[in-house]
Order: C-alpha cells, then sequence, then structure tokens
C-alpha cells in the first residue's frame, strides 16, 4: 500500500473517530467497575452487514452496567456518517441477560443490564453501512471498541472482511490519532488487531481496503450535519427556486394593485381651481364640487388622521359652529391653551362625520379647554374617523372604504410574512432551503406594503382628485389681494381650512393677519378671539400654535393616529 494511500486512509479514519457533541455524555459508571479482560470478533457478509460479538470481563462494583452504540458520527466539515444498529443483544454468564434494555439516545444506543460481581457479558449486534466509497477505492470502517465509561487494558480484534487488503487502525480517546498497538492482516486475511489500554469513553476504530474482486456494494449514508451556512446554502437550486417564487410574489402584488389597487382613471394636475363665485352680494368663497376640508385630506392620502379633522374643527369654527377662544398665559412662559365654545348644535346641513366631531369635541359641556380634551376624546375619535370614511364612500369617491381595503391587504400580507417565518425555520432545520421561506418572507413584507396604496378612487373620485390638485395651486401661488377689502378676511378665514389640510396653513393665517389695517387691539375675528391686547395680525402665530397643540391632543388621545 502506498504511502499516499495510507495517509488519505488515515485522514478519513480519524474523522470518523470524531463523535457528534451530544455523544460526548458517558453511561454513569460505577466508582470501582473494572474491565479486566476484552476481545471482539466481527465479519462483513455479502450484504455489506457487519456481524459483532464482543465478550467483556467485568468485576461490577454496583449492580447496573452501560454502554453507548454510536448511531451518527463526524465524517468532514459537513457531514456525518450514519450506522444502523439492530438485532442486538447481551448475556451474563451465558445466560440472557437480565433487565437489559436497548433505548435510544441522541446519535447512539443506550444498552444497560443488571450485573454484579464477576461477570463474563457478551454482546452481539449488526451493523450496517459500514462500506463506504472513497478517492482510494472501496473501505469497510467501525469503531468496534466504543462506549465504555471504563478503561480497558487490553482489547483483542478479529474481523473477517473478504478481499481485504491493508488495514489502518486507531485508538485512545475520541479524536486521537494515535496508531494502535498492532494490527495486520493474518494469513486467512482476516484484520488481527491488539490495544494496550484503551482510555475510559475512548474508541478503537479499524479501517480497512477491499480489493477490485470484491462484489459487496458500498451502503454508507452521509447526513448534512445542520448549521447557519448549510440551513440558507446559496447555490443555483436554492437562489433560482428562491428568485422564482419572490418574482411570484411581488409579480403577484403588482398584478393585484394593477387590477384592483389603481384609480379608475388618471387625472393631471389641470389649471388652478379659483375657489371664488361672484355673485350679488360680491365674491364668494365657494370650494370645487362642495367639498369639504376633512374630505379633501381622505381624498387626497386615502387616510382619516389628525390634520383632516384639526381642519374639519377649524372650518366649523369659520362657519359659526364654535368659536376659538385664546386664553392668556398664567405667566409670560406660560403654556398656551384655548377654550373651544359651542355656538350652536347644528343640524341636517352637517355631514355625519362633522357631528360627530362636534358631539365628540363637547360631550362634556358647551365649552372645554383645549388642553382637557386628550382624555375626554379618547373614546370618541374613532366614530369620527369611522363617519370619515364612511362618508367619502357615500360621495361616490371611493367604491370601498380605503382602511378596510388597506387592513385586508396588510393583513393577507402578514398572514403571508407569518407562513413565511414559519417555512424557513422549518426549511432551516430540515433542508438547505432556508432561502426559500426567506423569499417567501419577502413577498409578504411587500403584499404588506403594496396594500398601503391598494384603495382606489372611482372615476369620479379621481376627477374630484384632480380639482383638488387644482385647488392646491390655487392656494399655494394666489392670494386675496385681488378682492374687495370687504371680502378678503371672510375669504381669507374660508380658505384657511383647506390650507391647513393642504400644509399651507401659515401662509393663509398670514392672509387674515394682512386685513388688520390700525394699531389698536382687536376683540377677535367671531371665529377666532384672543387675550387682552391681543392684535388680529398676531393670528398668524396665534392659529400655527393652536393647529400643533390641537393635533397634538389628538395624536395623544388616540395612538391609532
Amino acid at each position: 500500500m502506498s504511502l499516499k494511500s495510507r495517509l488519505s486512509s488515515a485522514a478519513l479514519f480519524v474523522s470518523l473517530t470524531v463523535p457528534l457533541v451530544a455523544l460526548g455524555t458517558l453511561p454513569a459508571q460505577a466508582a470501582d467497575d473494572q474491565i479486566t479482560g476484552y476481545a471482539a470478533e466481527a465479519s462483513l457478509n455479502g450484504d455489506g452487514v457487519l456481524k459483532v460479538k464482543e465478550t467483556v470481563d467485568l468485576t461490577a462494583g454496583g449492580d447496573t452496567f452501560a454502554r453507548t452504540l454510536a448511531t451518527r458520527v463526524r465524517s468532514n466539515a459537513d457531514e456525518d456518517r450514519s450506522y444502523d444498529i439492530r438485532n442486538i443483544s447481551a448475556t451474563v454468564n451465558g445466560q440472557p441477560a437480565e433487565n437489559f434494555t436497548d433505548e435510544g439516545v441522541d446519535n447512539g444506543r443506550r444498552l444497560s443490564l443488571k450485573v454484579s460481581g464477576q461477570a463474563k457479558i457478551v454482546y452481539s449486534y449488526e451493523v450496517d453501512n459500514v462500506v463506504a466509497d472513497s478517492t482510494e477505492g472501496r473501505e469497510v470502517s467501525w469503531p468496534i471498541v466504543q462506549g465504555y465509561g471504563v478503561g480497558i487494558p487490553k482489547a483483542t480484534v478479529s474481523v473477517v472482511v473478504p478481499f481485504a487488503t491493508w488495514v489502518t487502525c486507531f485508538a485512545g480517546r475520541v479524536g486521537s490519532s494515535m496508531p494502535c498497538t498492532t494490527s495486520q492482516l493474518s494469513e486467512s486475511a482476516a484484520l488481527e488487531i491488539e490495544q494496550n489500554g484503551v482510555p475510559a469513553g475512548g474508541r478503537l476504530t479499524f479501517l480497512t481496503g477491499l480489493s477490485d474482486q470484491a462484489t459487496v456494494k458500498p451502503n454508507a449514508e452521509f447526513k448534512t450535519r445542520w448549521s447557519l451556512g448549510n440551513a440558507f446554502t446559496v447555490d443555483r437550486s436554492t437562489v433560482g427556486l428562491s428568485v422564482l417564487l419572490l418574482g411570484l410574489g411581488v409579480l403577484g402584488a403588482a398584478a393585484l394593485w394593477f387590477f384592483r389597487g389603481r384609480d379608475a382613471i388618471k387625472v393631471g394636475p389641470g389649471a388652478p381651481e379659483r375657489p371664488v363665485l361672484d355673485g350679488a352680494d360680491g365674491p364668494q368663497f365657494a370650494a370645487p364640487d362642495g367639498i369639504r376640508p376633512g374630505q379633501v385630506g381622505t381624498v387626497v392620502d386615502e387616510t382619516a388622521d389628525v390634520v383632516d379633522i384639526t381642519a374639519t374643527l377649524l372650518d366649523l369654527a369659520v362657519r359659526n359652529y364654535l368659536t376659538i377662544v385664546e386664553l392668556p398665559r398664567e405667566t409670560h412662559f406660560g403654556r398656551l391653551d384655548w377654550e373651544l365654545r359651542r355656538l350652536n348644535a347644528g343640524g341636517p346641513e352637517l355631514l355625519p362625520y362633522e357631528k360627530a366631531l362636534l358631539d365628540a369635541v363637547f360631550a362634556e359641556g358647551e365649552t372645554v379647554q383645549v388642553s382637557a380634551l386628550g382624555h375626554g376624546l379618547r373614546s370618541r375619535l374613532g366614530l369620527v374617523r369611522e363617519q370619515l370614511y364612511a362618508d367619502v364612500v357615500t360621495q361616490g369617491w371611493f367604491a370601498n372604504r380605503p382602511d378596510a381595503v388597506r387592513n385586508r391587504w396588510t393583513t393577507a400580507g402578514l398572514v403571508l410574512l407569518g407562513a413565511g417565518v414559519v417555512l424557513t425555520i422549518v426549511l432551516a432545520i430540515v433542508t438547505k432551503f432556508g432561502l426559500v421561506g426567506f423569499a417567501v418572507m419577502l413577498s409578504g413584507l411587500v403584499l404588506t406594503l403594496a396594500g398601503q396604496v391598494a384603495p382606489a378612487r372611482t372615476a369620479r373620485g379621481a376627477a374630484v382628485l384632480g380639482r383638488v390638485a387644482g385647488l392646491q395651486r390655487y392656494l399655494t401661488d394666489e392670494t386675496s389681494a385681488d378682492l374687495p377689502q370687504s371680502h378678503r378676511l371672510e375669504f381669507a378665514s374660508r380658505c384657511l381650512p383647506y390650507a391647513a389640510v393642504l400644509g399651507l396653513t401659515e401662509k393663509w393665517a398670514l392672509e387674515i393677519a394682512a386685513t388688520d389695517d390700525d394699531d389698536d387691539p382687536d376683540a377677535g375675528i367671531g371665529w377666532y378671539s384672543g387675550p387682552e391686547n391681543w392684535h388680529l395680525s398676531d393670528i398668524g402665530e396665534s392659529l400655527s400654535n393652536f393647529v400643533t397643540a390641537f393635533g397634538g391632543h389628538l395624536s395623544s388621545a388616540r395612538r391609532l393616529f
């Protein structure tokens, strides 16, 4: 046998002697158990099954003796070698072993029997999957001495393997590369092995090569050892399948959006919408299609949120349903606060969500301070949002409530995401296709994100959106300077709630402030009044502070905002 062959065989042999971590725990033995003699005989049959008989001379220190046979050992960096052990039996002093048990443990079988004093134990079993192909040809190997919790002073092993051509043997503690004391092929082609001293928990493993005349077929089984790298293996099959599933998920989400999530028609920005109606009494404010500020915000971003409700409150104030009174500070640097006073209950001219907001704000009386609104609104704001979502459907701008559509898509996406998490865990544990589960998770995430833009406007809703865009351009680019002085205050006030929902509060508050044409303090403008010595020219800062404070109390009152 060449040096190269021996080194190659030895390397394979050493890898086979390294067990899994789970087999590191040996059966507990009595402190004074002693093995005084050990001999083993084995033979390989034509089916590749190794029949083993071990004779152990034992001086027992207790009444139970146990050892463990490995069914899985480390083969290389990525794989473990699996053995099938069956037909296990044991005798003690020529009689069937008393209380003999054979139970499966992690990567092994634990054999236990009742014994006392001087005893001769004979173990018999068969082990399959011992024949493997290697770069040097077909080989047979098995750790024949193993699993004893006490040392063996001398082990003698004889193995009959037809057409054996060479033998290598290593012994010692697990992982040792120390050669056996002697190992050779006898004239009868049997392997004759002797080892002086096998430590407690140690092994003696033989490895023998077969000639080309051997008819026994390789039957070794190898199993990939779990690791994070193996669970998420990157190769053509795993990446290809993952990309395919992710592509299908993205295409599915895109198709759902294309057929169900797009507006019925696409409307361009259009020309600026001048919200002015010329009448007998002069120019009056007129919103496009009579749309209200809260409706504007919901149509634009498909969400009934804080700014929509704040703008609705401002609109109700401008329309004389309540007045906003800025309270004097208790100290120069004290907190700003406002008192809201209800002027009338409102009738059928109010939309349901407007009436719900008035009732929510003034549920505890006809006056309320903004600073006290947080807890009072907690149980009532949900109804305002419900009514606002229902209103945009009633107006025919959406076929279905935008929040319900988002919830359906988001729920479906989260279910798919959760299924992907479970699939990733399962696939990562039992296969190398963990990436496939990760692709399903990403598909769920894509569907969840797509759901945020899924609410679709009807043709009528898209047309209204186009007109709202025109109104926004007007409020951004134009002023009230071209209107008669007598109409500017009212017009700017009516524009303010729409400006607030479109992010232009400061500009149109300053339009109102610009109507202050003297240096005298002002009592107010009907829907908004300030403390003593307050000037209308201060309303820009006052309204900006009010919008911020009222919106903040809404947010703290209801986490869903």
